[in-house]
């Protein structure tokens, strides 16, 4: 930075401070693009910066712009509030602290502003800052150990560097920045703490490599430029900030008039200033900031006395007889200002060092690259895998492009897409907010696919197999906008009439053990094979003993028996308990239960209460009451058992 004078630090960099917060604007929306790039090709593919940035830039780009706005001002709003839960520091006054308030007064009058809010973290750490919105609601921090720590006229230098921030609405701009920095944090990726899922981040790259290369290419190139964008922002409140203090220092010195002492308290409060519990980039707004490298907030102590020496010469390294009005007990008991070692002694400006163990590199889980260490080991192990696939074609550069064909992935975008909007309009008609979609089905999935039948591949064989189960019907829409294996009435009907059977929930023969025929279960079993028949011989004997009045619901309750034993029997017993049950249904009993059925299907005025399926049941079991399986027994069994 080329210098003239102490006012040149104050109003060198104004207009460079207000170009580079647009660089906030910039990463917002680089983040926007890259959270919403396979949402957007799905749900919505003529706006999807990933095909048209044209209809990008026309649609979302406002809509992003409007709800950042939103959420920065509301952000901003609560500032003060944030920054005092994040640092717990609590409202003091003259009566509180009077020493403070005596050292921060005149120093509020000679800047002229109005009297801001006092505050004190109670923390050894040596560290001040000053927050808030408006110069009426600004606040001065100060740590504890800071008061305690530093003599009256070193202090009187860090308040006039705080006072200095407030007067030339730094704190406005680096709550700005903090805010911006915060709703970036929405959009940034998280490192999933849970082994399982990190694990389950590095195996899915090489396993979609097989099938999408071009969209394990698409998740590295957002990792990248995610990582680009948070760097990016780092940088640029790096910039605006550290500017910023060597304004404050320039001023600071102007109107305390005394550089030596804005030096010492710099030396004491260099690698005593972190805060426990705040997070990286937290310390933007104190005067000084206790992380490096890419989320460093201040230039460094040793830049800062340079800066201030560049200046004022000889006057920052004399170190005159200083006020100190702290109780003797403080200046006495260990603290800083006691002199109990070689560190507090006068040191020459340029040899200050920074506290390595201090300053610390917080861990984020990613690498430069965006990508975390298990996402770094499937990178490596999806090139792998496609270098091997792919071997035949190392040396045709067409036939490998050809594999990264952007076809299939649109394919599968748009599939996604349709069935993300399929569950969203069922939704919508379930709670009465839109009509029942009627383009949500097996043919609307094929036809998405259809581009990709005969022609091979993953996605070929997809289409097939998703053409084939439509036109069996096996892979049937709910009509509610999602595809289920539970066949809807008219399918279930269409089977029940062709193959003879009655439809039942999904079941397993064996699932909980198959059982013997001739096994003699005791009373207490909650599996026995005769105790179900004599429980459907007593239910047909009722249909005879019943009053006329009754008759119907006693048919249905035999229909019910018939076939909840027809299930359990199979599931629990195979083929022999449906041979041995077969035989114990041709009995007087059954027979009469049989008969009078087919007397009442003849009576228009019972069967039009009954369901289309309810009626197709009543007359398989009326037509040929032996062979009245379930239609999971007929697709073992075939034709008859």
């Amino acid at each position: 930075m080329r210098v003239n004078g102490l006012y040149g630090h104050v109003r060198s960099n104004d207009l460079r401070s207000v170009l580079l917060f647009s660089g906030f604007v910039v990463a917002f929306h680089v983040m926007a693009i890259l959270a919403l790039v396979i949402p957007l090709a799905m749900l919505d593919p003529d706006h999807a910066p990933l095909y048209s940035w044209t209809g990008y830039l026309v649609r979302w780009v406002p809509i992003l712009t409007a709800l950042g706005a939103v959420l920065f001002g509301v952000q901003m709003i609560w500032h003060t509030r944030v920054v005092r839960r994040r640092t717990e520091f609590h409202f003091v006054d003259n009566t509180d602290e009077p020493r403070l308030c005596g050292i921060v007064e005149p120093l509020v009058i000679a800047s002229g502003l109005p009297p801001p809010y006092v505050g004190v973290i109670e923390s050894p750490a040596l560290n001040a800052f000053a927050c808030g919105i408006r110069r009426k609601d600004a606040v001065l921090v100060f740590t504890r150990g800071l008061i305690e720590g530093l003599d009256d006229d070193e202090l009187a230098a860090v308040a006039a560097h705080e006072i200095v921030h407030i007067a030339n609405g730094d704190i406005r701009l680096i709550a700005a920045t903090n805010v911006c920095l915060d709703t970036l944090k929405l959009l940034q990726h998280r490192r999933d703490p849970r082994l399982a899922k990190r694990v389950w981040e590095g195996l899915s790259l090489p396993l979609l490599v097989m099938a999408l290369p071009l969209l394990v290419v698409l998740v590295l190139v957002v990792c990248f430029l995610r990582r680009l964008a948070v760097d990016g922002s780092h940088v640029t409140r790096r910039l605006i900030a550290s500017a910023r203090e060597f304004i404050a220092d320039a001023e600071a010195v102007r109107l305390t008039q005394n550089p030596g002492a804005l030096v010492s308290a710099l030396r004491r409060i260099e690698g005593r200033s972190v805060l426990a519990g705040l997070a990286a980039g937290q310390d933007a707004m104190m005067i000084d900031g206790a992380h490096s490298g890419p989320l460093a907030t201040h230039p460094t102590i040793a830049d800062r006395i340079a800066a201030i020496v560049a200046v004022t010469g000889s006057m920052a390294l004399i170190a005159p007889a200083r006020r100190d009005t702290r109780p003797s007990g403080v200046q006495a008991g260990g603290s800083p200002a006691a002199d109990p070692g070689p560190w507090q002694r006068p040191r020459p400006w340029a040899a200050v060092t920074r506290d390595a163990a201090a300053r610390v590199e917080p861990i984020e889980g990613f690498n430069r690259l965006g990508l975390t260490p298990e996402m770094t080991l499937g990178a490596l192990a999806a090139l792998a895998v496609f270098g091997w696939l792919h071997r035949a074609d190392l040396d045709r550069p067409a036939a490998l492009a050809a594999a990264l064909d952007p076809g299939p992935l649109r394919a599968v975008f748009a599939a996604a897409g349709k069935g993300m909007e399929c569950q969203l309009r069922g939704i919508g008609s379930l709670v009465k907010l839109g009509p029942t979609p009627a383009d949500c089905d097996e043919e609307a999935m094929s036809e998405l696919l259809a581009s990709h039948r005969g022609r091979g591949g993953v996605f070929g064989q997809m289409a097939e197999t998703i053409t084939q189960q439509a036109e069996r019907g096996a892979v049937p829409g709910r009509g509610v906008g999602s595809f289920s294996n539970a066949a809807p009435a008219n399918i279930k009907l269409a089977e029940m009439r062709s193959a003879r059977c009655f439809q039942t929930s999904g079941y397993k023969v064996g699932d909980r053990g198959l059982h013997s025929i001739t096994e003699q279960p005791d009373a207490d079993a909650t599996i026995s094979l005769p105790r179900w028949l004599a429980h459907s011989d007593a239910v047909a004997r009722r249909v005879a003993e019943v009053e006329p009045v009754q008759r119907d619901s006693a048919l249905l309750d035999y229909l019910k028996t018939r076939k909840s034993h027809g299930e359990v029997i199979h599931r629990f017993f195979g083929i022999p308990g449906l041979t041995v049950a077969r035989t114990h249904y041709d009995t007087p009993a059954h027979h009469g239960a049989v008969t009078a059925l087919r007397e009442r299907l003849a009576d228009p005025r019972f069967t039009s209460g009954l369901s289309p399926l309810e009626r197709a049941e009543l007359d398989l079991l009326a037509a040929d009451p032996l062979d009245f399986v379930s239609c999971t027994a007929r697709r073992g069994l075939g034709a008859r058992l």
